[in-house]
């Protein structure tokens, strides 16, 4: 056993080092549905619920856009109460009637730049050049017993998001997040996992953890019952309500 272990972790090792950024993202297109069928993606909607403890959910939702706008709405609904979030190019707004308010307030700086890394439902990574970013390989770890390859994505602004794909599938196990504010620097990681191949063709994760730092769970888990790629949007949701 120790041979077989001592073989495959330096097959690894070869494959890694090998590797470039632009393999690992090409590989990981391929694994999910390929670059073409990526690129052709205008909106993905996502309905699911986040376990609040046991035998206790709450529904929520995600709507991704590219078109006609970059845009990205959220929504969390518990104990007959709904939060809404909704980001649009360059603009936003949310309402959290749990905080006991009545009115949307406009979307902070901070979180429209949270918002626009999330919003495109292509991902960060397909054409990253075209986008304005760069991408770097920085070799292969292990997470949790599973070798991964590891990519940074650094933004225009010196954002910079962490990517881990698995060295097996070439499926994005855990997004870790650096951003930039005036006066401090935000660090989130969000785990994926049970990765189904979508109507639309795509392979996407259906459940997804955050953590912490020491990668402790934040929260319970969001578990996906739906993903709607290219559907129908109802582009109201990026409006402003007047009476949420």
């Amino acid at each position: 056993m120790k041979i077989l272990s001592l073989l495959s972790l330096l097959l690894v090792s070869l494959i890694a080092f090998s590797q470039t950024s632009d393999d690992i993202v090409n590989k990981y297109l391929a694994a999910t549905g390929g670059a073409e069928k990526w690129g052709k993606v205008n909106s993905i909607k996502t309905t699911g619920y986040y376990t609040m403890g046991p035998g206790m959910n709450a529904p929520v939702s995600e709507v991704q856009i590219n078109k006609p706008f970059v845009g990205h709405y959220t929504d969390f609904s518990w104990q007959g109460m709904t939060n809404k979030s909704s980001m649009r190019a360059d603009s936003g707004w949310s309402y959290n009637p749990f905080q006991g308010k009545r009115e949307t307030d406009p979307m902070s700086a901070e979180q429209i730049k949270r918002d626009k890394l999330e919003a495109d439902p292509q991902g960060l990574l397909l054409n990253y050049k075209a986008k304005g970013f760069s991408v770097d390989y920085l070799g292969s770890d292990d997470m949790d017993g599973t070798d991964v390859f590891k990519l940074r994505l650094t933004t225009k602004q010196g954002d910079m998001v962490y990517y881990y794909f698995d060295a097996e599938t070439y499926y994005l196990l855990k997004v870790s997040k650096r951003l930039k504010f005036k006066d401090k620097e935000e660090k989130a990681s969000t785990l994926f996992s049970d990765f189904k191949k979508t109507d639309y063709g795509i392979v996407l994760p259906f459940s997804t953890q955050n953590i912490d730092e020491s990668g402790g769970e934040q929260g319970g888990p969001v578990t996906v019952t739906k993903i709607e790629v290219n559907s129908a949007v109802d582009l109201t949701v990026f409006d402003k309500p007047k009476n949420p």
